[in-house]
């Protein structure tokens, strides 16, 4: 395994070298920059080409990319690239606390849901929501384990809506022998682009803010959102432009600004600003 990520690692960044370098490196020069001998170098080229990647090393110049790469196939690759180079802390911290609350079922939990994601069951869990005592049971037709605020948690439909579920917060499961018909790659990422931080809503709300220092500067060249607008104003404030499926949500995370960010539209979501900005402020009076 760890094989095949330094050969995935390499290929990447040669790539990502000749992209940058075109016909300026040649075979020879990716040999003692990686440490790998010649043959190496030209299968790592020729699995880059079994991608769909047209790069070559011509005779006389160095290696190039000859057409366009897809932007799916550069996508996928920036995935990847990043998921064995980056910081996985945060999936750290959800592993941790996962193995601390299930122990040996965090094995079982997340492998029996996969299993089910990937062949269509039904699962039958026991789901301890916070503030309540009891466990509550529920069918559920599982789509996706992803990472979150620091804990892994389940994209499922109940009764009829998605939801996410902590997998902490799961006591008991049952795969159940009752197919459900998948929802398409198109709607889950439609659902996890309009979610400002972890909230899978229906609702879409269209939301404009208006940052001032500090806060402009410091959200100008952050990706918050997958689809965002960013409108810079001559006094060095900017109107902050996307849309959320939840105003709850990111009304907390405008209180926790403090002064500078002032909420444009929708007025809902203004009024709700105000509520919760009002009902901290009460545990100080």
């Amino acid at each position: 395994m760890k094989d095949y990520r330094l050969k995935t690692k390499r290929q990447i960044e040669i790539l990502g070298t000749v992209l940058n370098y075109p016909d300026k490196f040649k075979v020879v020069d990716f040999e003692v920059l990686f440490k790998v001998n010649e043959l190496t170098i030209k299968r790592d080229l020729r699995e880059l080409r079994s991608l769909g990647i047209d790069i070559h090393s011509k005779k006389g110049n160095g290696i190039g990319v000859y057409s366009k790469i897809p932007d799916e196939i550069i996508k996928n690759i920036i995935t990847q690239y990043i998921g064995l180079t980056a910081n996985q802390s945060s999936y750290d911290q959800a592993s941790g606390l996962l193995v601390q609350k299930l122990n040996n079922k965090s094995i079982s939990f997340i492998t029996l849901f996969q299993r089910c994601i990937e062949d269509h069951y039904k699962v039958k869990i026991k789901y301890e929501k916070r503030g309540e005592e009891l466990c509550n049971e529920r069918i559920v037709e599982p789509y996706r384990i992803f990472q979150s605020d620091k804990n892994w948690r389940l994209l499922a439909k109940h009764e009829g809506t998605i939801k996410q579920f902590l997998i902490n917060n799961i006591k008991y499961i049952e795969p159940l022998n009752k197919k459900f018909k998948p929802v398409s790659q198109k709607q889950i990422d439609e659902i996890f682009s309009t979610s400002f931080k972890s909230w899978l809503g229906k609702e879409r709300y269209k939301v404009r803010l208006k940052l001032l220092s500090p806060w402009s500067y410091r959200i100008k060249p952050r990706q918050l959102m997958e689809f965002q607008k960013i409108t810079e104003n001559s006094d060095g404030s900017i109107i902050y432009e996307t849309v959320v499926n939840s105003l709850k949500e990111i009304s907390g995370w405008i209180v926790s600004r403090g002064e500078g960010v002032v909420v444009l539209e929708p007025d809902e979501l203004r009024q709700i600003v105000i509520k919760t900005a009002q009902g901290t402020l009460k545990n100080y009076l």
